[in-house]
């Protein structure tokens, strides 16, 4: 893959506009002093994930590699389904889960990234965009995994170098994050930041019978 084109890559999906949890994640992990290495271990954690993580980078890159460029075998490859593990309803890897403004800045990266093909409408990025109002309404809005998907097949990257690419920028951002959070300690965190108050009915409280507890769970 081009240098040059990786850099940007780099460049669009480290931008504090597409930060998401895993992001958090590293935070809150390095809040009260915790290493660098447990912001990496917390947002690899996340960008793990079959929704949004390197598993629906992958299979999306394996549905539309070989796909035609055309219109019709698109919407029908990229019409949501549940997922086979979690159950979520209407799901199309590289797709959904995203807010109005993240959906936006995807695709300010998407046109961005494709500044150097201006000419060339051949690739599967410039497809995708040509034909988006389309797409998105049976597969939802693109996110970072469906980004790098278009961008890692149209560079011909391999499946599995592009899952590894994937993951290491996605969690270089995270740690660095987390390395704030660590110097920022506790005084910054959320929580302690603004005033939470519990709204709602305060459960009863009730005593525990131990030695039933302990033969309901076998202990006895």
């Amino acid at each position: 893959m081009n240098h040059d084109f990786r850099a940007r890559l780099t460049r669009e999906i480290s931008a504090e506009s597409l930060y998401d949890e895993g992001i958090e994640a590293a935070r809150n992990a390095c809040a009260a002093g915790a290493s660098p290495a447990a912001a990496a271990i917390t947002a690899a954690a996340f960008y793990d994930n079959p929704l949004t993580g390197a598993p629906a980078l992958r299979a999306l890159m394996k549905r539309i590699a070989a796909l035609p460029l055309d219109r019709a075998a698109w919407l029908s490859a990229l019409a949501g389904a549940p997922h086979p593990e979690t159950g979520d309803p209407g799901f199309t890897p590289g797709f959904g889960f995203v807010s109005p403004g993240e959906a936006s800045a995807v695709i300010g990266a998407l046109h961005r990234l494709l500044v150097p093909w201006k000419a060339d409408t051949r690739t599967r990025s410039a497809f995708f965009l040509a034909h988006r109002a389309a797409i998105t309404q049976v597969a939802g809005s693109l996110n970072v995994a469906g980004l790098c998907a278009l961008f890692f097949v149209d560079h011909d990257v391999r499946l599995d170098e592009a899952e590894a690419l994937f993951l290491l920028l996605r969690i270089e951002p995270a740690i660095r994050e987390g390395q704030r959070a660590r110097k920022a300690g506790l005084s910054a965190f959320p929580f302690y930041e603004f005033p939470y108050v519990y709204e709602g009915t305060a459960p009863e409280v009730r005593s525990y019978d131990v030695p039933s507890l302990m033969k309901e769970v076998g202990l006895v």
